[in-house]
C-alpha cells in the first residue's frame, strides 16, 4: 500500500510536520488494514460459522493456529450458539480445545439451552475432551434449561467412563434437575440397572 502523491507532496512542501504526520498516517493505515482483514476473517456463512469455526469443523489444527495467530474471534458462535470450542468438544479434538483454551476461548461458552462445550463433550461420548476440559476447570454440574447436568447425560446415555470422570471431579449424583429427577433417577427411568448400581455406590 503507497501513500498516493498528493499526500507526498503536502509531506514536501511541510518537512517539518512530516516527522510527526508519517508515524501517524503508516500507523492508521495499519490499522485500518488489519481491521479490514479480521473482518472478513470473521464474516458469517448462513450457518453462521466463520472461518476459524469451519476450520475446527474439519479439523485443520494447522488452519486453527494460523487463524488464532491472525486473531480470529474465539467465541463468535453458529447460528445454533455454538462456539468453536464447543464444536471441537463435539468432535473430541483434544488438539483443537487446547489451542482455543490457551489462546483465550471461554471455556463456559453455552447456547441458548446453556449447553456448555462440557456437555457437548458429554453427549457427544467423547470422553477425552471431556477430561481435558475438566481438567482447564470446567464447572462439572453447570445445568442447562432443563436442569439436565452432565452426568445426568452420563447416566442417560448409561457411559461408565464418562461417569466415573465426571464423579472424580466433583460431580454431584443427588443433583436433581428441573422436575426434581437426578443422574440416579435417569439412569433407572432408562432402564440401565448396572448404571444405577454404580452411581447407588458412591453415595
Amino acid at each position: 500500500m503507497t501513500i498516493g502523491p498528493r499526500v507526498a507532496a503536502w509531506f514536501m512542501r511541510f518537512p517539518m510536520l512530516s516527522g510527526v504526520m508519517l508515524p501517524l498516517v503508516v500507523g492508521l493505515l495499519i490499522v485500518t488494514l488489519y481491521q479490514s482483514l479480521t473482518q472478513d476473517m470473521d464474516q458469517r456463512d448462513h450457518l453462521g460459522r466463520t472461518e476459524l469455526f469451519r476450520a475446527v469443523e474439519i479439523s485443520d489444527n494447522d488452519s486453527i493456529a494460523r487463524l488464532i495467530r491472525q486473531g480470529a474471534a474465539l467465541d463468535r458462535s453458529d447460528n445454533c450458539g455454538w462456539s468453536p470450542l464447543m464444536k471441537a468438544a463435539s468432535l473430541g479434538n483434544v488438539a483443537a480445545l487446547d489451542q482455543l483454551y490457551q489462546a483465550g476461548a471461554h471455556i463456559e461458552h453455552h447456547d441458548d439451552s446453556h449447553y456448555t462445550a462440557l456437555m457437548v463433550a458429554v453427549v457427544s461420548r467423547q470422553t477425552a475432551a471431556a477430561a481435558y476440559l475438566l481438567a482447564q476447570g470446567a464447572q462439572v454440574d453447570q445445568q442447562d434449561t432443563l436442569g439436565w447436568t452432565a452426568l445426568i447425560w452420563a447416566a442417560k446415555q448409561n457411559d461408565h467412563p464418562t461417569a466415573q470422570l465426571l464423579l472424580d471431579h466433583g460431580a454431584n449424583p443427588l443433583q436433581a434437575d428441573h422436575k426434581g429427577q437426578s443422574a440416579l433417577h435417569w439412569a433407572a427411568m432408562e432402564g440401565h440397572d448396572d448404571m444405577v448400581l454404580f452411581l447407588s455406590s458412591t453415595l
